[in-house]
């Protein structure tokens, strides 16, 4: 029988694990970070870290209020204190998101991906929103001749 086990759940026991200098490996949930990570497909290696290692560019673990996110570094302003604002943003996503070095829980190891599965995946995520969008517009056809 499976058991259903929240993602937040699961999160704060990789946190105590990645303190305790464990490494963890995690199926990716959410597509912020597409087409190199797809929900459910890709799976990353979450390491613990050292604070002056992390630079622009890399992919972090981070709590984000009451949730978990894992998104790319664009800044890190170290000369502002001992606790380090870090801005972050999700590939797929236009929008950035603040937090700083004390939330940070792991850093993450990624899948390496060709080119050409990269170019694929993007094909495949473009073919679905059109996909989306044109059942979209069908459905409002169907509702106007209602």
């Amino acid at each position: 029988m499976k058991t259903l086990v929240l993602n937040r759940e699961v999160l704060v026991i990789i946190e105590e694990s990645i303190r305790e200098g464990k490494s963890v490996s995690l199926t990716v949930r959410g597509n912020s970070m597409s087409p190199l990570l797809l929900d459910g497909r890709d799976t990353v290696k979450l390491i613990s870290f050292r604070p002056e290692e992390l630079k622009e560019g890399d992919v972090i673990l981070f709590r984000y209020g009451p949730d978990f996110l894992m998104h790319r570094i664009v800044r890190i302003d170290r000369n502002n204190s001992d606790d380090p604002p870090i801005i972050t943003k999700g590939d797929a996503l236009s929008g950035t998101e603040k937090t700083t070095m004390s939330h940070v829980v792991a850093l993450a190891l990624l899948p390496e991906h060709g080119l050409l599965t990269l170019w694929i995946r993007k094909g495949l995520i473009l073919l679905r929103s059109i996909r989306l969008r044109f059942r979209r517009i069908l459905n409002m056809i169907n509702r106007s001749e209602d």
